[in-house]
């Protein structure tokens, strides 16, 4: 008995440790391949807790294993936009200004109860109310609700008549969106030239968001800023 005790307090510490370093996300937020991760080693945590037949590190080792395989994905995904789509897939729009996108609910099988459900927990009870809702990679649903019906601000109340826009992410960390940045209607070579007109080459900005013809714009070594992107256009000419 003192054995199995022994043998559960250094795994657990082990499997403490691991999770530690292996981030902060809620269960809920989890990406696919790290799910996956989470599950293998909950299952290899609980064969050296109780068999004391088998040696403790063939439960360790494993998970250390697991362990080093997450850091190596998580480091490929995050310098490779291609890698990142294929473990972790792309968020996708169910609805748009035109409605429920039928062929993406296909896509992703997912029905209309499942659909309202998700939008129901995210505070909404009506379709008419909401512009844009996406499905992100971890499952959850982002909705963006028409001007109308979002909570008050100060743009909104100085500009009544503004309309809800989607928001395109065109760079992350560097690399450039180019599903994003076709869906936003431009081109690589504009953004490009944005970032130029800004000092920074693609690879120096961290990130750069597009809705309607306004831009969040943040360079990896500067301060996050806001401007219209016919600003941007216009210095770089």
């Amino acid at each position: 008995m003192l054995v199995v005790f022994t043998r559960a307090i250094i795994v657990y510490v082990f499997l403490l440790i691991a999770m530690r370093l292996m981030g902060k996300r809620q269960l809920g937020e989890l990406q696919p391949f790290e799910f996956s991760i989470t599950l293998i080693v909950a299952e290899l945590a609980c064969i050296p807790m109780t068999e004391t037949s088998i040696p403790i590190a063939y439960g360790i080792i494993p998970m250390f294993t697991m362990f080093i395989l997450h850091l190596c994905i998580t480091k490929i995904a995050k310098n490779s936009v291609r890698f990142n789509k294929i473990f972790n897939g792309k968020p996708l729009v169910l609805i748009n200004k035109n409605g429920i996108d039928y062929d993406i609910m296909q896509k992703v099988d997912l029905s209309l109860p499942d659909l309202m459900e998700a939008v129901r927990t995210a505070g909404y009870f009506d379709l008419s109310q909401i512009a844009f809702a996406i499905l992100e990679t971890n499952g959850s649903l982002s909705v963006l609700p028409k001007t109308e019906y979002a909570p008050l601000s100060m743009d909104i109340m100085q500009d009544p008549e503004s309309k809800a826009e989607e928001n395109y992410g065109l760079i992350m960390d560097g690399k450039i969106l180019c599903d994003n940045v076709q869906k936003a209607g431009k081109t690589t070579q504009d953004v490009v030239a944005f970032c130029r007109s800004r000092g920074h080459t693609v690879q120096e900005t961290l990130c750069l968001f597009l809705c309607g013809d306004n831009v969040y714009y943040q360079s990896k070594k500067g301060s996050a800023i806001t401007l219209k992107w016919t600003d941007g256009c216009q210095k770089s000419i």
